[in-house]
């Protein structure tokens, strides 16, 4: 069978084998796909993730371009996804990459933002409390704190919380210096820390999700252990931030175009096989086992893990 015809069958399988749970109306819904995929819509993938996409990824979008967002999902509770949606969550992953070295190119306009936040953040200070210190922080899209703290003695429990009035002028200006140092710098917050002396500090800071996260590559050193990747192409969503994909960046001991687990809950991660037709040949053969029950146990990324564990996919 060719990969589209493998594609077919396992969506024809759950179509006329139904779970338990599933909506009586499903064979009305499985079927609602988007057009095939374009040359243009290719070259934006290709583009976000600086390599050439394999012929097996490429062949089975040209029966679709992924499903439509409200359809049901075709794959085990995993949705099909669309170019767009692919595209998206490679611009995230994108997003999590650091120049390197990280600098600040214009000190001047960056300083004057700077003074702009804390002087927010100063005017709204209460005015009946004696204080030592503030400290806060800040991404373009939210703030922790400020609080206040009475004395250098004052403990971390002791603190005072107070609210930036104008919250919303208030991160116009954060998201304005992000802005203005995204390509140079692109940190993820900045603490300040203001002293009642008229001294204030901040500091730069990134999230290090990949040495946060104990994550696990199984076989080890197939899979690079970081929290996202925009050479990780996802293909299955199960719209909670993980994915099934392909890995265009494997480790030493990993092969480009294997089908990889990976995401938001994802911290051990797993080959699960060389290729999509491959993938699709160990579903199959799942599938003629016992009605295919060992997928539906568990979530399909833990059921396809439990499986490998066992030696059965």
């Amino acid at each position: 069978m060719s990969i589209l015809e493998k594609w077919d069958s396992i969506v024809n399988w759950q179509i006329n084998n139904p779970s338990i749970d599933e909506n009586k109306d499903r064979k009305e819904i499985i079927w609602e796909l988007n057009k095939p995929i374009t040359a243009e819509e290719i070259r934006n993938i290709e583009e976000l993730s600086g390599e050439i996409l394999p012929d097996h990824f490429k062949t089975l979008y040209t029966k679709a371009n992924g499903q439509l967002s409200d359809s049901f999902p075709l794959f085990f509770g995993d949705a099909f996804m669309s170019s767009d949606s692919i595209v998206k969550d490679l611009e995230f992953a994108r997003s999590l990459i650091k120049p390197q070295p990280q600098r600040v190119t214009d000190p001047e306009v960056s300083g004057a933002l700077m003074h702009k936040i804390v002087a927010i953040c100063v005017n709204d200070i209460p005015r009946d409390k004696y204080w030592f210190k503030v400290k806060f922080s800040c991404s373009g899209n939210s703030i922790s704190g400020p609080a206040l703290y009475e004395n250098e003695n004052t403990t971390s429990g002791e603190k005072e919380f107070f609210k930036i009035s104008d919250l919303n002028s208030f991160l116009d200006v954060v998201r304005e210096l992000h802005e203005l140092e995204y390509e140079s710098y692109n940190w993820d917050k900045i603490e300040f820390t203001l002293y009642n002396t008229g001294i204030f500090e901040w500091e730069r800071k990134n999230y290090n999700f990949d040495e946060d996260i104990d994550f696990t590559s199984t076989p080890e050193n197939a899979i690079k252990k970081k929290y996202f990747n925009h050479k990780w192409i996802p293909v299955f969503s199960d719209h909670g931030g993980n994915y099934i994909g392909m890995d265009l960046d494997p480790d030493v001991n990993g092969k480009r175009g294997q089908i990889i687990n990976f995401g938001r809950d994802e911290e051990d991660m797993y080959v699960m096989a060389d290729d999509l037709e491959q993938f699709f040949d160990s579903i199959l053969n799942q599938l003629n086992i016992n009605k295919g029950e060992a997928l539906r146990e568990f979530h399909i990324h833990d059921a396809i893990r439990e499986l490998i564990k066992e030696g059965k996919f």
